[in-house]
């Protein structure tokens, strides 16, 4: 099952984003909404937080105690107040949170990780539309212990004016695994730098020692490989490890 869902919500959050591109002072309704920038969800307290102008549209949060997931959007979009930070590029931002497991840790399945979603099964699973021929992976790299995918996929968005390419950090947070997601209004290069942002964020506010400033998370050093990630054969299978992979789609 892919995470790509179409969801009514999120169109109407988009539509707002949009009106709100001329400046604060184009959001003028006055019935506003609580949009916090952070929420804790699952029976272990994982906390989902983003960059600056992002809170969460609690309509779209689903914590199910096992699992969850979270969407992130426009803060004055989502409050419905001009007085609310807005962020520099607008995009949605989406955290699915996976169920606990013993199985092994992500990190320690990074090169396999790779090869997988370069397989037609892998493409499969990331499409919108299950259809691997729909999904590109563009480029691929790990940063430390997380996983970092741009791929771009032609099968119908979930709304219209939607960018076909988005990117896409998977990271370990204690027992679980952490998918997070960047779709933006339109292809933008700056999508990678946001979820940077978004990962920092979100690793700062789930270390073991406590909360710190999104500022002092995880620092970017080398963006990706010298060297290009070799393609497998699209029989290639990761066999050894389908029980993270069932963790990571749910």
């Amino acid at each position: 099952m892919s995470i790509w869902t179409s969801r009514p919500i999120l169109i109407a959050v988009l539509l707002a984003l949009s009106a709100c591109g001329g400046g604060p002072g184009t959001l003028t309704a006055p019935d506003t909404r609580p949009a916090p920038s952070e929420v804790t969800v699952t029976t272990d307290q994982v906390v989902v937080t983003g960059p600056a102008g992002y809170c969460i549209d609690p309509t779209e949060t689903h914590d199910r105690g096992d699992t969850a997931f979270v969407l992130m959007g426009n803060c004055a979009a989502i409050s419905n107040s001009s007085r609310a930070p807005q962020p520099s590029v607008p995009s949605i931002l989406t955290a699915s949170i996976s169920a606990p497991s013993a199985e092994g840790s992500l990190r320690t399945a990074i090169p396999g990780l790779d090869r997988f979603f370069r397989t037609e099964g892998g493409r499969r699973l990331l499409s919108r539309s299950q259809d691997p021929n729909t999904v590109t992976i563009i480029d691929s790299f790990h940063q430390g212990n997380i996983y970092y995918l741009h791929a771009r996929d032609t099968s119908e968005g979930p709304f219209d004016g939607a960018g076909k390419d988005y990117w896409r950090a998977y990271l370990d947070v204690g027992p679980r695994i952490a998918t997070l997601s960047v779709l933006a209004l339109a292809d933008n290069e700056t999508s990678l730098d946001t979820l940077r942002g978004f990962t920092s964020a979100f690793a700062a506010a789930n270390r073991p020692e406590g909360r710190t400033p999104p500022a002092a998370a995880v620092p970017v050093q080398d963006p990706r490989p010298s060297a290009p990630v070799t393609t497998p054969s699209r029989n290639t299978a990761p066999l050894w490890n389908v029980g993270l992979f069932r963790r990571i789609f749910g």
